[in-house]
């Protein structure tokens, strides 16, 4: 028997003696039509955690009643508006586990939730998901990162408690190689593709026998792509700066410093060109760069840099990019598989010319850490004053900056479209100071399109800092979302610490709160064995900068 709480059944009670006395006055049947008071009891809201063999829907008990006193009904489908129901259960329990048995794997599902009263008239509203599910399928690949792609080979890497026995790898145009996998290859959980094609986009996917066991997609490398290739002995700045328009740098591996002529560090000037520098090795941490600032002046300045160390810390760089000079259409700024450490003041500021004046069409920075900045600075992101169309930060680490805020873009500006900032499998860690407000993004009121998923927000502020109440500010009307994540530590410091607070306009699903024992120094942002945070992203996986999980 369904049971409610104690007011909703007297309030049941009460309307059967009314019932039994307006039905001595008339022999009419009557149909009454339950009170809105009498729906209050339903659950708030559900979630569901994807899974690679199930999914989890979780909602908390019905409001005014306790654990057990009622039942649920829940309904699926592929449907959000629920004109075709999949799946229907009912439960007593506040959370139940759907398998790949009862669902399809790798097909969108949305739920819905109600508390049952005790007849059909009695039950609750429905409530929601507000994003779709899906179990996702075993994915045992491991991500595979830039100095791991050649221009013919690539090396995957799978969980060595797997017991795989083939790669199958289909090309754009539909070819396919299957490469059987022997017991050293087992034992070593890797192993070596060789003969693809330069350019080309392949999908491979991992077999046990006949079942799969996941896949991957990569664009394997252009063969030959440097213009210019220097070594630790040239004049490192002259070259740079003397380069032509689009020129390709591969850098041999070494310790290059960004000198003047008199040997003291001096600015990097990108003027007028975009250039693209690049390890020859791919591996950043055989490339190293010196620096104290890369200056970007004039219309059609840009830069793309990938595999190398960039350090502030030898020449006392304030800024690792920095937009200057009068208006000008900065072409795209790309940070890839690179290490960027001691920066005094910014990763990117761009708050010097008058509002609007810097334009960009994107901000890119992917596999790439940022470490050790100096505490009681600017943005990470010091943004305001710019017009840019997107930023895009993926699998890339932020740990033990200090710095004021993540993205400062806190300048009102008249714009003729929203920009779209997209996080996506990073981890930030040791974040907050100067007592300001709005530490993980500060857009004032300008709309922005914000998506935050699969991702680690950890101890704001810095040791001994202290930030404002909030997280976010954006305009009301901006679409804003924090999605799969885990947030853990976020407080505004000082002798009473206050847990940090979002706006109602921010949406929110399938947050943890885990403590994974770091503090805000942290840059080893490892995850232990058996953290559930290891299957928590909308793929079954790992949350957070994937390097950390393996």
């Amino acid at each position: 028997m369904k049971i409610l709480n104690n007011n909703a059944f007297r309030f049941v009670a009460l309307l059967m003696v009314l019932g039994l006395a307006f039905s001595a006055c008339t022999d009419m049947d009557n149909d009454y039509e339950v009170p809105d008071d009498m729906k209050r009891f339903r659950p708030v809201r559900i979630t569901g955690a994807n899974g690679e063999t199930a999914v989890t829907l979780t909602w908390p008990v019905a409001l005014f009643t306790d654990p057990g006193q009622v039942n649920y009904k829940v309904q699926i489908s592929q449907d959000s508006l629920f004109s075709s129901v999949t799946l229907e259960k009912e439960t007593v329990a506040t959370t139940l586990e759907i398998t790949d048995e009862e669902l399809e794997i790798q097909v969108e599902y949305f739920a819905r939730v109600r508390a049952l009263g005790l007849s059909s008239a009695q039950d609750s509203e429905w409530q929601r998901t507000m994003e779709p599910f899906q179990i996702t399928g075993e994915q045992i690949f491991l991500p595979t990162f830039d100095n791991e792609i050649g221009s013919s080979t690539i090396l995957l890497r799978w969980r060595p408690t797997s017991n795989p026995t083939s790669i199958v790898v289909t090309d754009a145009m539909e070819n396919v190689t299957t490469f059987t996998l022997t017991d050293s290859d087992r034992e070593a959980a890797h192993r070596v593709l060789e003969g693809l094609t330069p350019l080309m986009a392949y999908t491979a996917e991992i077999f046990e026998g006949t079942r799969t066991k996941g896949s991957t997609s990569f664009v394997m490398k252009e063969e030959s792509i440097f213009d210019i290739v220097i070594g630790p002995g040239d004049n490192f700045r002259s070259i740079i700066e003397d380069a032509e328009d689009g020129s390709i740098i591969g850098l041999q591996a070494g310790t290059y410093d960004v000198v003047d002529s008199e040997g003291a560090f001096a600015n990097l000037r990108i003027m007028g060109k975009t250039i693209t520098l690049q390890s020859v090795s791919g591996d950043p941490l055989d490339t190293k760069v010196n620096f104290r600032e890369l200056t970007f002046t004039e219309t059609g300045a840009g830069i793309t840099v990938n595999g190398i160390t960039f350090d502030g810390g030898p020449g006392g760089g304030s800024y690792f990019l920095n937009f200057a000079g009068g208006a000008a259409q900065f072409t795209d700024i790309i940070v890839e598989n690179c290490i960027v450490e001691n920066v005094g003041t910014s990763f990117f500021r761009a708050n010097r010319a008058g509002n609007n004046e810097h334009k960009v069409g994107l901000i890119k920075v992917s596999s790439t850490i940022l470490r050790n900045h100096a505490v009681d600075n600017y943005h990470v992101f010091h943004l305001d004053k710019l017009e840019f169309q997107e930023i895009e930060i993926t699998n890339s680490t932020f740990s033990a900056l200090g710095s004021r805020g993540f993205i400062g873009w806190a300048t009102n500006l008249t714009m003729s479209f929203t920009p779209k900032i997209t996080v996506n499998n990073v981890s930030i860690n040791g974040l907050g100071s100067r007592n300001r407000n709005d530490v993980l993004l500060d857009c004032n009121n300008n709309l922005v399109e914000f998506s935050m998923r699969n991702s680690i927000l950890t101890n704001m502020p810095f040791e001994d800092q202290t930030v404002g109440s909030r997280l976010v500010r954006a305009n009301p009307d901006s679409q804003i979302l924090l999605s799969h994540m885990n947030m853990f530590n976020l407080t505004t410091g000082g002798a009473e610490p206050e847990q940090l607070t979002l706006q109602t306009y921010v949406q929110i699903s399938n947050i943890l709160n885990v403590d994974l024992g770091w503090n805000s120094k942290t840059t080893t942002l490892t995850l232990p064995a058996a953290s559930p945070l290891r299957t928590a992203s909308t793929t079954g996986g790992p949350i957070g900068d994937p390097r950390w999980a393996f």
